[in-house]
């Protein structure tokens, strides 16, 4: 009896040894690893969702534009709710355009951290440049980050799109003005400045020169997108002039204009993320 169950343990032993390896072959080339692997890596875009959002408000833009040739997600940075960050993927040196999503878990975006990112990621993969997306607060977020002075140790910005930018405030924000009665002059100075502005606009000096800004903005045809007034957001050129390589505003007007549907398979802003990512440029 003892030498029949020996047996039958010996056969469940191999079994699961050589299942195992069939699975462990298989799969193998699934498994997510962060290790650096030799050659050049090519220019990241990181996106970074809004105020209260997720991985899901990245999710859309990142698909759509990994149907093109060469666009894919590599990598995927979360930020705990004390500041830690985790990262997964897998990133290859022969991705052509590779996409990084960046979520905050407390849904507040914030250019510290973004920060923290970057100098990572040049000491980790040697990149030299990036290019940024920003949903709501993460539009803000980056234009917080491109205004800082010390950019020591970080790679250099090359191509900005925000998206539904609260630049100069948004009805109910505390402390900021709500930005429904903000008029631009005809060189984009707003009449008002919201105490979230102030600090971009006492700073823009810092704003990379090597970067093309694309800035878009929904239009429900009352001067907002449901969540941000259209000259809160298109107070972002007063920010950047003088500064970027290049400015470039979007107003969009049709049915997927809304704050959120912006980026939800928005197939317009969708054609100008792809264009201007790989050109600097949109076409009209």
């Amino acid at each position: 009896m003892t030498k029949k169950w020996g047996k039958v343990m010996l056969i469940i032993g191999i079994f699961l040894v050589v299942s195992g390896g069939a699975w462990w072959w298989v799969n193998r080339g699934e498994a997510p690893s962060t290790k650096r692997v030799a050659g050049t890596y090519q220019t990241p875009t990181l996106f970074v969702h809004g105020f209260g959002g997720g991985y899901g408000s990245e999710k859309d833009m990142i698909n759509d534009l990994s149907k093109h040739p060469g666009y894919r997600q590599v990598l995927r940075y979360t930020v705990t709710n004390t500041g830690q960050l985790s990262v997964s993927g897998s990133w290859s040196p022969s991705v052509r355009h590779p996409l990084i999503a960046v979520v905050f878990s407390s849904g507040r975006p914030d250019a510290t951290t973004l920060t923290k990112i970057l100098k990572q990621l040049k000491k980790r993969y040697g990149i030299q440049d990036f290019n940024a997306v920003g949903h709501s607060a993460g539009s803000a977020a980056w234009a917080d980050w491109a205004v800082t002075k010390d950019k020591k140790g970080e790679p250099t910005l090359q191509r900005l799109i925000t998206i539904a930018g609260p630049f100069n405030g948004f009805p109910g924000m505390p402390g900021m003005n709500s930005g429904q009665d903000i008029r631009l002059a005809s060189d984009g100075r707003p009449s008002v400045m919201s105490d979230r502005y102030k600090p971009m606009y006492e700073n823009r000096r810092n704003f990379p020169k090597t970067a093309a800004v694309l800035n878009l903005f929904g239009n429900l045809g009352k001067g907002s997108d449901g969540r941000v007034p259209v000259n809160s957001a298109r107070s972002l050129r007063y920010i950047v002039a003088g500064r970027a390589k290049s400015y470039t505003e979007r107003e969009i007007t049709n049915s997927k204009a809304q704050h959120s549907k912006l980026h939800e398979h928005n197939p317009l802003v969708n054609r100008y993320l792809y264009e201007f990512l790989s050109t600097g440029k949109i076409t009209n």
